[in-house]
């Protein structure tokens, strides 16, 4: 039969079997089993290719298990052949599927998981996915279970892991929608507040906001979101002559009231910033059109990068090279300086690698963030506007057609130029043709 991946498959339930197989944790075994859980990520393939491969060169059977842990609490499995896997790298999504199904450990899940693949044959389990992924293989390795871990997600959140496959190509989609709408947000003199993946890090807005010279990132590590300083920002742009921009906000960046949620889930923040910078700006007088949008699934199951290709495909092969030492059993699969580094679920699992503030690519977000040079001159405007009405008081009372001539020669123009302009400026303001230019000191316009 075919399942719903394309993959021609056997899927067997392990309910109902009568064999029971006892399980070996150190000794030698001949079949492994996979599973994906959480959301997809480009190079999920090849990690599945690059486990095949390696698991067939030691003469191991791979069973993928469908659909996620719920296809391990099931026990339905589809054998993944060398041949099967032989050009999936350069897809995205996942070839047997994954999902976000809770296993519970108070209605027996885990034990299920354990006893259909004892009922299986298979003593070994590689489990892909993120930090909630790593927590349910971290119980089964607690259960004695020898098991390995590929760690998975665009957020590059996962603690102990400097790079996270996914990441890469998340990144790269993310800054080619990001390139469109700044040149749209320009061409259209037109602020753009854009909402991101990355649940509760800021890793992804980072990364694509500072590849895509965003105006504005705004990430959940540096606290709340300050709408008075975002509508400085803007009129610090509207005055260098830039009245357009991008804000790229990550889902979970918040106001201090909480996260913003929509259907249960992280998402809202960009609708409701835009809202609050708009009333902002709207009451400093500043004439700025905003807009949303989202990027959001699509960056999942993109057509993986090289790197994310390569990365993975070291990854799978990693993770099968770890399976068969005992000794790595309950590690994680990393690659550090071109050498496999396996790192204990215990250290890692329930943690969250969040973004350093105190890191290079964070400062040089801020950097180009920062509009000193605007503000500066925004300072000296405000400064000039304060002094204007007692200096526009005291001409009104005192100005003489010396003071004008001086006026002049101080600008470099002759005093009929100047008494010219200030009649064309009157006549604008007044929106009467003809008006003369009078001073209460009576200086009149020459005829």
């Amino acid at each position: 039969m075919h399942d719903q991946k394309g993959i021609a498959v056997d899927v067997r339930f392990a309910a109902g079997r009568a064999a029971i197989h006892t399980m070996d944790m150190h000794g030698p075994f001949d079949k492994l089993g996979v599973f994906v859980a959480g959301g997809p990520a480009a190079g999920i393939n090849g990690v599945i290719k690059g486990l095949v491969q390696e698991a067939d060169n030691a003469g191991l059977k791979v069973f993928g298990f469908v659909d996620g842990a719920q296809g391990l609490v099931e026990g339905r499995f589809v054998h993944l052949t060398r041949q099967m896997v032989e050009d999936i790298p350069i897809l995205g999504g996942s070839c047997i599927g994954t999902s976000r199904f809770k296993v519970e450990p108070a209605r027996g899940d885990v034990e299920r998981i354990y006893a259909n693949l004892r009922k299986e044959g298979i003593d070994a389990l590689i489990s892909i996915g993120g930090e909630g992924t790593l927590m349910l293989a971290d119980q089964l390795r607690r259960l004695g279970l020898r098991i390995v871990h590929v760690p998975k997600t665009i957020d590059n959140d996962i603690w102990g892991v400097a790079k996270t496959f996914g990441f890469d190509t998340a990144v790269n989609e993310a800054v080619r929608a990001l390139t469109a709408v700044k040149l749209d947000a320009q061409a259209s003199d037109m602020w753009f507040v854009v909402e991101i993946m990355g649940r509760f890090a800021g890793h992804l807005a980072l990364d694509a906001g500072l590849a895509a010279a965003c105006t504005r990132v705004l990430i959940p590590e540096e606290g709340i979101i300050q709408v008075d300083e975002l509508a400085s920002l803007v009129e610090s742009r509207i005055h260098c002559g830039h009245n357009w921009g991008v804000i790229l906000v990550a889902e979970s960046a918040h106001f201090g009231e909480g996260h913003i949620t929509h259907g249960g889930r992280l998402g809202g923040v960009a609708d409701v910033l835009a809202e609050r910078l708009e009333a902002a700006c709207a009451a400093r007088k500043l004439p700025a059109k905003i807009r949303t949008s989202n990027l959001g699934y699509f960056l999942r199951c993109a057509l993986p990068t090289g790197f994310d290709r390569s990365y993975a495909g070291q990854l799978g092969f990693g993770a099968g090279q770890m399976i068969q030492s005992p000794r790595c059993s309950g590690h994680m699969v990393t690659i550090v300086n071109d050498q496999l580094v396996p790192v204990p679920m215990e250290e890692c699992a329930g943690k969250v690698k969040l973004v350093d503030l105190e890191g290079a690519r964070f400062q040089a977000l801020r950097s180009l963030a920062t509009y000193e040079s605007a503000r500066a001159d925004l300072l000296e405007m405000e400064r000039c506007r304060a002094s204007a009405g007692q200096t526009l008081r005291w001409l009104d009372t005192h100005a003489t057609m010396d003071t004008v001539k001086q006026i002049a020669m101080r600008l470099g123009i002759p005093a009929e130029t100047l008494l010219d302009v200030l009649e064309d400026v009157a006549e604008v303001e007044t929106a009467q043709p003809g008006s003369e230019v009078v001073l209460t000191a009576g200086v009149v316009p020459p005829s």
